[in-house]
């Protein structure tokens, strides 16, 4: 008897695991695309204090994914600007100093 009530038990657990699973999964979905939100909407001038009474996650939240676009604008800036320096021949000037 005892191993009949184990085996559900043990179903009932397994089924939890899932749904926890699923569960934080949906989770770390609906956080990107409130990240991804929040940037479109910080680039259209709301303020953090707008985008938290709008979504409902804390303004401290809303303020971290702010400084984190602010991060990403500014590495996608500074990759465009070495890529515009490799492209310019800028390598050249290493090359040479090591021919002198």
């Amino acid at each position: 008897m005892e191993a009949d009530g184990g085996e559900s038990v043990r179903a009932e657990l397994d089924e939890i695991g899932r749904r926890k699973e699923q569960h934080y999964e949906a989770g770390l979905r609906l956080t990107a695309d409130a990240r991804q939100a929040t940037a479109r909407a910080l680039e259209a001038g709301l303020s953090p204090l707008e985008i938290s009474e709008r979504t409902g996650y804390q303004s401290r939240t809303v303020e971290k994914w702010e400084v984190r676009v602010e991060r990403a604008n500014k590495r996608g800036l500074l990759a465009e600007l070495m890529k515009r320096w490799r492209t310019r021949g800028r390598g050249g000037r290493a090359d040479a100093s090591v021919g002198s």
